[in-house]
């Protein structure tokens, strides 16, 4: 009979044992689930070059008479302070973009075609801008461009 109580006991001793292991491995598993989880994402802010009107010959041969082409851009960044200093230097950025639209004819404009590298360069413009008139560290604040409108009016 006592080896049946000793027996009982160190069972009981084993299995407290066990049970207490697992326990321990599974709430410690639960702590430690993983690396930390990243910050989450920057908002997206938005600067706008609106309205800008451009007389521009209607097509290469000139031989069409001139054309009025509204334009209307959007700069994307993370960065509150670019639109700040965007919002400052606005007549610089106007003046750069309007010289840029007037290098090309209505019928360029207006290709689809060609918007992809218009908004690339005028991205290009607006961070140019920033990083040599407000000296943005560090360099070319906004990330992406989007034109909101062009249309021609003749």
């Amino acid at each position: 009979m006592k080896k049946i109580i000793i027996g009982a006991i160190v069972a009981l001793v084993l299995l407290g044992g066990a049970g207490g292991a697992f326990v321990y491995l599974h709430m410690h598993k639960h702590h430690h689930a993983g690396p930390p989880k990243p910050p989450p994402p920057m908002p997206l802010l938005f600067a706008e070059l609106d309205g800008l009107v451009v007389s521009v010959p209607a097509d290469s041969t000139g031989q069409s008479g001139q054309s009025y082409v509204q334009f209307s851009i959007e700069f994307a960044s993370t960065n509150p302070a670019a639109l700040t200093s965007f919002s400052a230097l606005l007549p610089i950025i106007k003046a750069k973009t309007i010289d840029l639209l007037m290098t090309e004819n209505a019928k360029q404009l207006m290709e689809p075609s060609t918007h992809a590298a218009l908004a690339k360069n005028c991205l290009g413009i607006v961070n140019q801008v920033l990083d040599v008139s407000a000296g943005f560290t560090p360099p070319n604040p906004f990330s992406a461009a989007y034109i909101t409108n062009i249309v021609e009016q003749d």
